[in-house]
């Protein structure tokens, strides 16, 4: 109980704060108070559009993030049993880890158009961290097991996909509960970025160069509550899975 008193009355600080810049620039054009963007939130949120919008957003990360966890899950356990392999993905793992995601989305853009870089922008940014939990994954199965496993004469890929694969599920688990937030964020950043026709990123691009600011706050207050609902859903995986 005292959790969500002290939650509540930290976001009443943060309104009220907002409240009293908002009226001492006393200019909706400029920063917009909590009532306009209160009204712009409700106009959004009864409009069907909006919800299409979203919707078309989270179908994006959806996909990038399946591709994502797939290829992440396979290369990595491949990975995690032949060191070439790993030796020949280290360079680029590493470079997608640590270029910034504004360079990343610039460049896709470029070289890929404006709706597909989407994809691949947001499979850029979750793989890494689903491959190198995979293979920690595999790498941190006990040596002895791992003989035990081989003196049993299975297929490799029985191996990889039926014992490997189930013992490192604690690792890839909590890389994708990991990613997800992440992920939305990039999609996200790419359509403000590129500009797509459809997107939350659009949105928010549109009333930054039509000075409707009250807009751009009232569609960060929808991301804000998509990546709560998020974060909830994470929070009771955790539990279930005992993360």
């Amino acid at each position: 109980m005292r959790k969500y008193i002290l939650g509540g009355l930290s976001i009443l600080l943060v309104v009220v704060i907002w409240t009293v810049y908002a009226y001492s620039v006393n200019n909706n054009y400029v920063f917009p108070n909590p009532i306009t963007v209160f009204k712009s939130l409700v106009q959004l949120l009864g409009n069907f559009k909006t919800y299409s919008i979203i919707a078309m957003t989270l179908l994006r990360l959806l996909i990038s993030f399946i591709v994502s966890a797939m290829l992440g899950v396979i290369l990595g356990l491949l990975a995690g049993n032949y060191m070439p392999l790993e030796e020949f993905l280290h360079p680029i793992v590493v470079s997608l880890r640590t270029l910034p995601i504004a360079s990343v989305i610039i460049i896709m853009i470029i070289l890929l158009g404006r709706q597909f870089s989407l994809y691949i922008i947001t499979f850029l940014m979750i793989f890494p961290i689903v491959y190198e939990a995979s293979k920690h994954g595999v790498r941190n199965i006990p040596k002895s097991l791992k003989n035990h496993i081989a003196l049993e004469g299975h297929p490799k890929w029985v191996i990889l996909f039926n014992i490997q694969l189930p013992l490192s599920m604690p690792y890839i688990r909590t890389a994708l509960f990991q990613s997800i937030g992440l992920g939305f964020k990039v999609i996200v950043m790419a359509e403000f970025i590129s500009q797509t026709r459809i997107g939350i990123g659009r949105e928010l691009y549109n009333g930054s160069i039509s000075i409707h600011y009250e807009i751009v706050f009232a569609w960060t207050i929808i991301i804000i509550f998509i990546v709560t609902l998020f974060e909830l859903l994470l929070k009771s995986l955790r539990k279930a899975y005992d993360i």
